[in-house]
């Protein structure tokens, strides 16, 4: 093919970046800049009208809620006493265990991992136990109670109404 007949692509047209209009609002308002982030005044969404008018459908689960209920999920297996209705979270951590016992070091680093962090929340929730269950004795609420009577009548001595403590 000859030099002058060879296929040559068109030049590139580059569209210029969007100009900001200025648009005159039929109405007593001023001049309204339209822009990035400033859409013209009538292709605004009506007041009370969504972005999204069909949205996510009622009752759609995200992927979270399907995670929960496949893994909530009881399932049959087959056990030494005869079948067993079980979550099939309990069944694949209980394969994951079954596997690092055979030596896998990544399933080993998984289960260990996991052990730890169910640890750790059970040993922070028995530390909010603890901390709620603190008794309060007797001679501890008589003692709250003269230092409220104290503090009350300091500040009604400062606001000048010292003789009206109760």
């Amino acid at each position: 093919m000859p030099l002058s007949q060879a296929a040559v692509p068109p030049p590139m047209v580059v569209a210029p970046s969007a100009p900001v209009h200025s648009v005159q609002p039929a109405s007593s308002e001023a001049a309204y800049e339209v822009g990035y982030g400033k859409p013209p005044v009538a292709r605004r969404f009506k007041p009370g009208q969504s972005g999204n008018p069909r949205g996510r459908p009622k009752g759609s689960k995200n992927l979270d809620t399907m995670v929960r209920e496949i893994l909530d999920e009881r399932i049959t297996v087959n056990t030494p006493t005869g079948p067993k209705r079980v979550p099939r979270i309990e069944v694949l951590l209980r394969k994951s265990i079954e596997v690092a016992a055979k030596g896998n070091p990544r399933m080993v680093e998984q289960v260990l991992r996991q052990y730890a962090a169910a640890y750790a929340a059970q040993a922070s929730a028995q530390a909010v136990a603890t901390e709620a269950a603190v008794e309060v004795s007797e001679a501890d609420v008589l003692a709250m109670a003269q230092y409220r009577d104290m503090v009350a009548a300091d500040i009604l001595a400062g606001l000048g109404l010292a003789g009206d403590a109760s």
